[in-house]
C-alpha cells in the first residue's frame, strides 16, 4: 500500500511525499534484512497457518528484497529494482508481489 501511496502522491505533484514513501520501503527492507525473524503467536491474524513448517528467515529475507525493490522502483532506480525483485524471486519463485511488480520495472528498463 505504501508503494501506491507514493505513486498517488507523485500523480498529485507532491514529489517530496512520494519520495518519502519510496525511501521508507527501501530503508525498511534494508534495515530488516538479516534480522532474526519471529512470529507473534498471539497475533489475531497470521498470514499463513503453516507457522511450524515455514522458514521464517527465508520469508523475511524475501520480503526485505521485495520492499527494497518497490522502493527502488519508485525512486526510478530500475536496475536496482530488477536486481532486488530477482533476488526475491530466487528465494520464492511464486512471490506474488514480486511477480506482479517486476514487469513494471522491466517496462521502464528501456
Amino acid at each position: 500500500m505504501i508503494f501506491y501511496q507514493g505513486l498517488a502522491f507523485r500523480a498529485l505533484g507532491r514529489e517530496d511525499e512520494a519520495v518519502r514513501r519510496f525511501e521508507t520501503l527501501r530503508n525498511s527492507g534494508r534495515d530488516n534484512l538479516g534480522r532474526p525473524a519471529t512470529i507473534d503467536y498471539f497475533a489475531v491474524s497470521l498470514p499463513d497457518f503453516l507457522v511450524f513448517e515455514d522458514d521464517l528467515e527465508r520469508r523475511n529475507t524475501t520480503h526485505c528484497y521485495y520492499l527494497m525493490a518497490l522502493g527502488q522502483l519508485g525512486l526510478g532506480r530500475v536496475e536496482e529494482a530488477l536486481r532486488e525483485f530477482d533476488q526475491a524471486l530466487e528465494l520464492d519463485r511464486n512471490h506474488f508481489g514480486a511477480l506482479t511488480h517486476r514487469p513494471m520495472a522491466a517496462r521502464r528498463d528501456h
